[in-house]
């Protein structure tokens, strides 16, 4: 079930950004006339967190970034954010010392720079963060938007998946979505196989664990 998730993810991932690199030059041959690029998010790169980053990465480097996966995040236009540590739920599932080692797939387009897919794999239990600049629907002009006050950190939405929902599945699919600098969605999938699903079916232990998420790459345009 792993397997197939991250193929799937992949796949999917790689077809989406492949449909928005070639969907202008296609309409342009069948109707003669360009198509708007979709339209992106703006990154505050004046962000705290951002400039932290900037300051201390050479002392305090990412620890799960290897040199091929900093040379092809370098090409990015976002922030890249990720589990640079395993997780509470990792060690909630296989304890601190039996805990797998840590397998990453890591997607991108160099062709479309504004998205990225991070899979870390611990034995049977996934964990998949999706950061994505392309603004996917537009909404009116005159659409109130609540915006927290400053300091005031919004919990994010849980939202969990498993057998008692969906009829035939194994396991358990739990996900939720951070936006940061300010608005960057960057969703967050966590793959639980059977054996570990009374681990990833705790919403409040999950949303603690997103303190491990932090900035393993970001490059400003020049």
């Amino acid at each position: 079930m792993i397997k197939f998730f991250k193929k799937f993810i992949a796949a999917g991932v790689v077809l989406a950004g492949l449909f928005w690199a070639m969907a202008p030059s296609s309409a342009q041959q069948v109707a003669g006339a360009g198509q708007r690029q979709p339209k992106v998010m703006k990154v505050d790169w004046n962000n705290l967190e951002i400039q932290t980053f900037f300051r201390e990465q050479a002392t305090n480097p990412p620890r799960s970034l290897t040199p091929e996966d900093q040379v092809k995040l370098s090409k990015l236009k976002l922030p890249v954010i990720a589990f640079d540590r395993p997780p509470g739920v990792i060690d909630r599932a296989f304890g601190v010392e039996r805990a797998p080692k840590r397998k990453r797939q890591l997607v991108t387009d160099p062709d479309d720079p504004t998205w990225y897919t991070i899979v870390d794999t611990y034995g049977e239990l996934a964990i998949t963060v999706d950061g994505d600049l392309r603004i996917q629907q537009e909404l009116p002009a005159d659409t109130k938007i609540y915006t927290p006050p400053p300091g005031l950190a919004a919990e994010p939405r849980v939202n969990i998946v498993d057998s008692e929902i969906e009829e035939g599945m194994e396991g358990l699919i739990a996900e939720y979505t951070v936006r940061k600098f300010p608005n960057i969605p960057y969703q967050v999938t966590i793959e639980c196989a059977p054996a570990a699903r009374q681990h990833c079916v705790d919403s409040l232990a999950l949303q603690r664990d997103r303190k491990a998420l932090r900035i393993i790459s970001a490059r400003p345009p020049k």
